[in-house]
C-alpha cells in the first residue's frame, strides 16, 4: 500500500514539473511569410496552368477502356455526322411533322388538272420540309424513327421539290405520286432500298429557302401567334404549341447551315438564331405552362422576322 502509495506521488511531481516547464519555455520564432508581387511573378508563373495546356492529356497507363459491342448497329461508313438536334427537336415532333406532311401530300395530288394548277405548288413546299426533317433525322443524335433509310430518303424527296419548281407537268405528277406512295410504304415498316448519293447532308441540294419560309408563316406567323395571344388559347393548343415552335426553332437552325443562301451572312445569321432561341423560349414556356412567357417569346420570333425580311427578301 506504501509503494502504491509512493509511486503515485511521484508521478504527480513528474507531472507537475512538466506543465511548470511548459509554461516558462519560451514561444519559438517562426519566419514571417513571403510576399510576392504579380508585375515580379507573372513572368515566370502562369495565373492558371491548367488553361495552358494543350492537346488531349495521355491516359493514365493503368487505366483500362471498356468496349461495348452493339449488335445489330450499322458501321461508322454508313452513319450521317452527328449534331445535337435533340436540345433542338425531339424525336416526338420529328414524327409527327412526317405524318403531318403525309397528309398533306395527299391532298396535293389529286388529278393532274389541280396538280398543274396548284397542287405542285404544295408538293413543292410539303417535299422541301420532308427533305429538311429526314435530313435532321440523318444527323439526329439520339434514337429517332426512319434513320436507316433518312439519307436516301432526303435525296429523293429533294429532288422530286426540285423538279416540281418548273411547273406542275405530267411527268412532275407521276414522279410525285411514287414519292407519295414511297413514303406510305416507309411509314408502314418498310425499307426504301435506295441508297443515298452521299451519307452526309449537303445543305445546299437539299431544300430552298423559299419553301422554309411558306413553313415559318405558317408556323409562326399563323399557328403561333395564335396560340400565344392568351391564356386559353395557349392552354387549348399547348401540344401544338410545342409542335410549331420545334419546327420554327429547327428551321432558325437549318437555315444558318452551310450551303444554305445567306446562311454565311452575319447579320443575317443572327436573326434566324434569335427566331430559334426565342423558338426553344416556348418550348419552355410549354413545360412550365407559362402563357405569358411564351407570347413574349413569339413577339420575338415576329421581331426578327420582320427585321429580316426588311433586309433580305
Amino acid at each position: 500500500m506504501r509503494k502504491s502509495s509512493l509511486c503515485i506521488a511521484c508521478l504527480s511531481v513528474v507531472s507537475l514539473a512538466l506543465v511548470v516547464h511548459a509554461q516558462n519555455r519560451k514561444a519559438a520564432k517562426r519566419a514571417k511569410l513571403p510576399t510576392f508581387q504579380a508585375n515580379q511573378t507573372s513572368r515566370f508563373f502562369f495565373d492558371d496552368v491548367l488553361a495552358q495546356l494543350q492537346g488531349e492529356r495521355p491516359a493514365s497507363p493503368n487505366a483500362s477502356v471498356a468496349t461495348v459491342e452493339t449488335p445489330g448497329a450499322p458501321d461508322a461508313a454508313t452513319v450521317g455526322e452527328s449534331y445535337a438536334w435533340s436540345k433542338i427537336i425531339s424525336p416526338s415532333t420529328v414524327e409527327d411533322e412526317v405524318k403531318k406532311l403525309k397528309n398533306a401530300i395527299n391532298t396535293s395530288i389529286t388529278t393532274p388538272t389541280e396538280f398543274a394548277g396548284k397542287g405542285y405548288k404544295e408538293i413543292r413546299r410539303d417535299f422541301s420540309i420532308l427533305a429538311m426533317v429526314f435530313a435532321i433525322i440523318n444527323e439526329y443524335d439520339a434514337d429517332v424513327r426512319w434513320k436507316k433509310d433518312a439519307a436516301a430518303a432526303r435525296d429523293i424527296f429533294a429532288r422530286t421539290a426540285a423538279n416540281a419548281k418548273a411547273g406542275g407537268n405530267i411527268n412532275v405528277y407521276k414522279e410525285s405520286k411514287r414519292r407519295n406512295d414511297e413514303l406510305t410504304d416507309l411509314m408502314g415498316g418498310s425499307s426504301l432500298g435506295n441508297q443515298p448519293e452521299e451519307q452526309a447532308n449537303n445543305w445546299e441540294q437539299i431544300a430552298d429557302r423559299n419553301p422554309l419560309m411558306q413553313r415559318l408563316v405558317t408556323g409562326a406567323e399563323e399557328n403561333l401567334s395564335k396560340w400565344t395571344s392568351n391564356e386559353d388559347e395557349f392552354s387549348n393548343n399547348i401540344e401544338e404549341v410545342l409542335h410549331e415552335a420545334e419546327i420554327v426553332a429547327a428551321i432558325g437552325e437549318v437555315l444558318i447551315r452551310e450551303g444554305m443562301e445567306d446562311g454565311d451572312d452575319e447579320e443575317y445569321a443572327a436573326f434566324a438564331k434569335l427566331m430559334e432561341t426565342s423558338a426553344l423560349d416556348i418550348v419552355a414556356a410549354v413545360k412550365l405552362n407559362d402563357a405569358d412567357q411564351a407570347r413574349k417569346a413569339n413577339g420575338e420570333i415576329a421581331k426578327a422576322c420582320s427585321n429580316c425580311h426588311d433586309n433580305y427578301r
